[in-house]
């Protein structure tokens, strides 16, 4: 919905994030009271409906998670963890070491690299 309000702009879209999500009802109301067009739409004056595509099943390694170290949200904060070349490395801060046991049921945000090429579509 951001990325919508701000034409495609990622800096601009977080600063929308951001400004509307103290109004009333929160972040969830001030998405929830606007036309957001679906990408198709956008791109193409709403005229052509979706084609669906499909690339196969796909395989996907995780290569990294944010996750948060502190007490509770009000204290403490979020640092990185990153697979390179097999390990697990923790960036806090400026503090950078190899993670030992990286807290993988902890994370709020993962991110994975899809290991299988996509399939050939016809």
């Amino acid at each position: 919905a951001a990325l919508s309000q701000c034409a495609d702009d990622v800096e601009r879209a977080a600063d929308w994030l951001f400004s509307h999500g103290d109004g009333p009802g929160g972040l969830d109301n001030a998405v929830a009271s606007l036309q957001v067009a679906t990408p198709l739409q956008a791109s193409t004056g709403g005229a052509q409906q979706a084609t669906p595509t499909d690339d196969g099943v796909g395989e996907y390694e995780l290569v990294g998670f944010a996750s948060h170290m502190g007490a509770n949200l009000g204290c403490g904060h979020y640092v990185a963890h990153v697979k390179k070349g097999g390990k697990w490395i923790l960036f806090n801060d400026r503090k950078v070491a190899l993670s030992e046991a990286p807290p993988l049921d902890l994370g709020y945000l993962y991110l994975y690299r899809r290991t299988s090429p996509p399939a050939v579509l016809n």
